[in-house]
């Protein structure tokens, strides 16, 4: 399972610099043409950049659920499933969002599939939890801690979504507060059981 991931997140995270095309230049072009065609350019650097984190963190976060299991059934499988399509999903959404940065369709979009990712990233661990499939000699601080840090993604992405209906400028800045509200939720845990 964590190496079918593994191909798949790294798969999507490589797609998304495919979508940054070299600027086509007319012959005898001036540095100050290239550089102008590289500044247009910059939202995509944006999107890719915003993308690579994102998608990284969650990778990162893939690997702490599995380190957590003890073992894994077909529910569990399918519930990854889900999850890695929306991995495969967002290389589309990125170059969406960049090319049309603008548009509030584009943006909550995006924020639509991370939302999904997030959401299903949950119900992946939470599977994992009710179907007692952690390992025994795991924590039930750090577990605790897991499932409370897995609603950041999908609790920022419907800000986003919120802040987009909104109208509010650059919206999609606040993707930016998902590490933020992970550490708010990981800090409640850490409020519960001062001790650990």
């Amino acid at each position: 399972m964590l190496f079918f991931s593994d191909a798949v997140f790294a798969i999507s995270i490589t797609l998304l610099v495919l979508e940054i095309k070299v600027p086509s230049m007319q012959e005898n072009f001036s540095e100050w043409e290239l550089g102008t065609a590289l500044l247009r350019m910059a939202p995509k650097f944006v999107g890719f950049l915003v993308s690579f984190f994102l998608i990284g963190q969650t990778w990162i976060e893939h690997h702490r659920i599995c380190s957590f299991l003890g073992k894994y059934n077909t529910g569990l499988l399918w519930r990854n499933l889900w999850l890695l399509l929306f991995v495969a999903f967002l290389p589309f959404a990125t170059a969406l969002m960049s090319e049309y940065y603008f548009s509030r369709v584009a943006i909550c979009l995006y924020a639509c599939s991370f939302a999904g990712l997030g959401l299903a990233k949950a119900v992946l661990w939470h599977r994992a939890v009710k179907q007692h499939l952690l390992a025994n000699d795991k924590g039930a601080v750090q577990a605790s801690r897991i499932g409370r840090r897995v609603w950041a993604t999908p609790i920022t992405s419907v800000l986003v979504i919120l802040a987009v209906i909104m109208d509010i400028p650059h919206s999609y800045f606040g993707f930016a507060g998902i590490p933020v509200v992970a550490l708010l939720l990981d800090r409640t845990v850490a409020e519960k059981h001062p001790n650990n």
